[in-house]
């Protein structure tokens, strides 16, 4: 096995994300959701997205624009932020009591589809699809850009599940609320800005 590409990437792509908006996005969710869920749903998508770029690179953005993943992702982050603010109360629903309790029924789908949407066409994808390029080493490359994304959040994967601990569930779906709501902002206005 090649080592220079598998520790490039993964030192490439590690520092890419440091202090990502999905890092921060990781952050929010750990507070909210159980940590093996948010472990198993950002490795998850990660490998996913990393494979994707590995393997197909510009070929997903001539196929599906981006201008359409943007939209989609922007209005899901906000759609589920405000949800999270304002929650709708199903007929005959108790208030939920201490702790922090899940919307869903698993809330691993909803940190993938989380982190899937905001990591998907970012830089660390491009960088990958890059380095693959560069070196012809793909499995290297797709296991260097997965382990170094997943290892600079689990540092917010840890720090979420810290706070989850301290502050009120109430003020956590808040605070996620916000953070969903600001980056589907972001993304619509990125998108917004690109067509000008």
């Amino acid at each position: 096995m090649r080592i220079i590409p598998l520790i490039a990437s993964f030192l490439i792509i590690g520092i890419a994300e440091l202090g990502d908006k999905t890092q921060l996005l990781t952050l929010s969710l750990a507070a909210k959701y159980p940590m093996e869920k948010v472990i198993g749903g950002v490795a998850s998508a990660t490998a996913i997205l990393m494979l994707i770029a590995v393997a197909f690179g510009e070929i997903i953005q001539k196929i599906i624009p981006m201008i359409f993943i943007s939209i989609l992702a922007a209005a899901f982050f906000i759609i589920y932020g405000l949800t999270l603010i304002a929650p709708i109360k199903k007929e005959g629903e108790k208030p939920s009591g201490s702790g922090v309790t899940p919307r869903s029924n698993d809330p691993f789908w909803i940190v993938f589809t989380s982190f899937f949407l905001a990591e998907i066409g970012d830089k660390t994808q491009l960088a990958t699809f890059t380095m693959t390029a560069k070196y012809g080493a793909p499995v290297q490359i797709w296991l260097g850009a997965t382990l170094g994304m997943l290892v600079i959040n689990l540092f917010g994967i840890a720090l979420g599940n810290i706070l989850r601990n301290y502050i009120p569930e109430r003020l956590i779906n808040y605070l996620t609320g916000v953070c969903f709501i600001i980056f589907g902002a972001v993304i619509f206005l990125g998108v917004i800005l690109r067509q000008l």
